[in-house]
């Protein structure tokens, strides 16, 4: 086992990411920013799943990358199941014995986040568990040596507070965009308000039951019966993500002959997606349940977009009703497609909620925050690890 140098001050710490760039995603973007604050003042270790088109390891700006876990996010559960943990273990060892020991901090998600916990348990790891929606049982949230939780929004919190968590013990973050350079920001033109044409609505979103996009396209074959009935102005829906509904999405819309869908997939590079958000009309979330704070949210108000979504999660958190965006209930095509029909033919309303929207991010915290309280507990693991009081249980 390598023990650190007496004169080595940078924290060790493997990071448990279930996605890391080139791969698109929340949890990507996440993991990666967090490492771009950081990799001066730590050694990170990415621990992340493999990627047909990156290597499977590799060295970048010092930080060590290993994609090594079977990408199996869509798979049927028995097939995670069986082959996760086992490869898991087995990975999470050879890493410990090249490069440990080391601090962990890992998703909380699944099977996946299980057993890094369950290892982390094992070996005396400390752990630092990131906890970024509601999908995961108690049992798996309490798995291992976490000496700290970072929630995503006040709704998570409360969740860790009523399994048994402290408070103390709680780093709690809204979701935040990465930092953007200005000028990139003011690079980028977003529509007008008012214009010709049809009217562009965008969802951006795994293709996974929680995330509701079948609701989303129950709610557009209401909202063509509308403006065809009522009149108003053409919408057009695009969603950008990948997930295992796809087939059955693009089933639907075949059957109900849906020509103002398009599934998009993922986009090359985040500067892409920030230039169909500001081109966007409408941003539109249908999730049903999981959700902490949706990310997609902020770069809408970015660009000062306004936001349909579901009462799902923390999005209440963000999203107030009438004031900053549209709440709805979850599970209601019929009332989702009603709001997206009366906010179409309002662009005078579209802009209200826009620049609400982006003026609710004014004051909200930075990246740099969060970067800082996240080093901090680094720090104070690093330094007990280095004075060989190599802890094996979290504070209770």
């Amino acid at each position: 086992m390598v023990m650190p140098a007496e004169d080595e001050d940078r924290p060790r710490v493997l990071l448990g990411a279930p996605t890391y760039k080139p791969r698109a995603g929340g949890s990507t973007t996440y993991f990666s920013t967090l490492v771009d604050k950081l990799k001066g003042k730590v050694e990170f270790l990415v621990y992340s799943t493999v990627h047909p088109e990156a290597p499977r390891e590799e060295e970048e700006d010092g930080v060590k990358i290993y994609r090594i876990q079977p990408f199996l996010i869509d798979s049927p559960k028995i097939v995670r199941y069986l082959i996760l943990p086992p490869v898991t273990w087995i990975q999470l060892r050879r890493l410990w014995k090249s490069h440990g020991p080391f601090i962990i901090h890992a998703h909380a998600c699944g099977a996946y986040g299980y057993i890094i916990s369950a290892f982390a348990e094992r070996v005396g790891a400390p752990l630092i568990k990131e906890v970024q929606d509601l999908s995961d049982p108690a049992y798996n949230i309490l798995k291992g040596n976490s000496f700290r939780y970072v929630a995503t929004g006040k709704t998570i919190e409360k969740r860790l507070m009523e399994i048994g968590i402290e408070k103390e013990r709680i780093i709690t973050y809204p979701s935040l965009n990465p930092d953007i350079p200005e000028e990139i920001i003011e690079s980028i033109k977003p529509r007008p308000y008012r214009h010709p044409g049809k009217v562009k609505l965008l969802c951006v979103s795994a293709l996974r039951p929680y995330k509701g996009v079948d609701i989303l396209l129950e709610a557009m074959v209401r909202v063509n019966k509308i403006i065809k009935k009522e009149g108003g102005p053409e919408v057009e829906l695009t969603i950008i993500g990948e997930g295992g509904m796809r087939p059955q999405l693009e089933r639907f819309i075949e059957e109900h002959h849906l020509d103002n869908v398009h599934l998009r997939g993922f986009v090359d590079s985040y500067f892409e997606l920030l230039k169909i958000m500001a081109n966007s009309d409408i941003l539109v979330l249908s999730s049903v349940s999981a959700e902490g704070n949706p990310r997609v949210i902020l770069e809408a108000w970015q660009f000062s977009r306004p936001v349909i979504a579901t009462a799902a999660g923390g999005t209440p958190e963000l999203v107030r009703s009438g004031e900053n965006g549209v709440l709805l209930p979850v599970k209601n095509p019929e009332a989702l497609a009603r709001a997206i029909v009366d906010l179409a033919r309002n662009p005078e309303e579209r802009e209200r909620l826009g620049r609400a929207g982006r003026e609710t991010l004014k004051g909200w915290p930075t990246w740099d925050d969060l970067a800082r309280d996240i080093y901090s507990v680094y720090s104070e693991l690093w330094k007990a690890l280095k004075r060989g009081e190599w802890p094996r249980k979290p504070p209770r």
